[in-house]
């Protein structure tokens, strides 16, 4: 059985998550500010200084696809983590969603959005799958299936958009993919789970010609069901692979852990073409509303 905050525990929360975003802005001040010379030498660039985040909503099973004010409640702490600048972020992956949630989303904080459907249905109807909430698209890339060898657990997909942050839509550099995926649930899938992180790293060809990274940095967000000394991230972890939190941790504890009994499975990964930017100001809010944490960090890269 989830366990649930309420009250001052749920304060608490909102409370740190404001603590870090002011953490963020204070390392971001110019040395004309006060801040020391060895804090300015490494001023992040708004510009290129984007959060990235990723939330399994729990749209479904723990919303029956409802869409009403909780939505607009977890939008106002999104906009709390960046201090209400929204232009912040540079997207957000959202998984267990049923559809009308993640426009619920997207209009509460003025963005736009992109929604793979699974083929499976929520409790109402509509239809379930996972969405990727956006500023500004050079291209929305056609969503896929994820392997599913026993054909059993319902099926799993992605969503990919080519992004660019607010207000910059021509920055120099190769533009950002980013992705919004929910990997198969169960202690008996890691060969499934391993079969769709390297069909995501290293099979897929959204355009039919090129991997994902191959002509320029992806981002991947989602709720991979698996710790970070799982063998079905051996893939996403290698080459210029990295994760939001540093380096692979060998087991519990955590140090952010994302899910209700303690377990980090969810992730915010960059790897391909140009993708040497580095992952700081990592946090998670805790919530009410989903088993899962808000899991967010800042990107730094020198890509549009």
């Amino acid at each position: 059985m989830t366990t649930r905050r309420t009250g001052p525990a749920r304060r608490r929360g909102a409370a740190r998550a404001i603590v870090t975003a002011l953490l963020c802005v204070l390392a971001a001040l110019p040395a004309r500010s006060g801040a020391a010379p060895e804090a300015a030498a490494s001023v992040p660039d708004t510009a290129r200084d984007l959060y990235v985040g990723t939330f399994n909503i729990y749209g479904n099973v723990g919303h029956r696809g409802d869409a009403g004010d909780w939505i607009r409640d977890e939008a106002d702490a999104i906009r709390d983590v960046t201090l209400g600048d929204v232009d912040r972020w540079l997207f957000i992956g959202l998984q267990e969603v049923c559809k009308t949630q993640g426009e619920r989303f997207a209009r509460e904080l003025g963005l736009r959005s992109a929604f793979v459907d699974t083929g499976t249905h929520c409790a109402d109807g509509q239809p379930y799958g996972n969405t990727i909430l956006f500023h500004s698209a050079a291209t929305i890339l056609p969503p896929a299936l994820l392997p599913n060898p026993d054909g059993r657990s319902g099926e799993r997909g992605i969503i990919c958009a080519v992004v660019r942050p607010a207000g910059l839509p021509d920055l120099a550099g190769p533009p950002v993919t980013a992705c919004s995926t929910h990997l198969t649930v169960g202690g008996g899938k890691d060969g499934e789970r391993r079969a769709q992180t390297e069909f995501i790293h290293d099979e897929w060809k959204p355009d039919g010609i090129h991997r994902l990274g191959a002509a320029g940095p992806v981002v991947l967000a989602g709720d991979l069901n698996a710790p970070p000394d799982a063998p079905e991230l051996d893939v996403l972890y290698s080459g210029n692979g990295k994760e939001a939190s540093g380096l692979r941790e060998p087991g519990p504890s955590y140090l952010r852990p994302t899910y209700d009994d303690g377990r980090k499975i969810d992730y915010l990964f960059t790897w391909g073409q140009g993708a040497s930017g580095r992952w700081h100001c990592t946090g998670t809010r805790r919530t009410v509303n989903s088993d899962h944490s808000f899991y967010y960090s800042v990107l730094s890269t020198g890509t549009g």
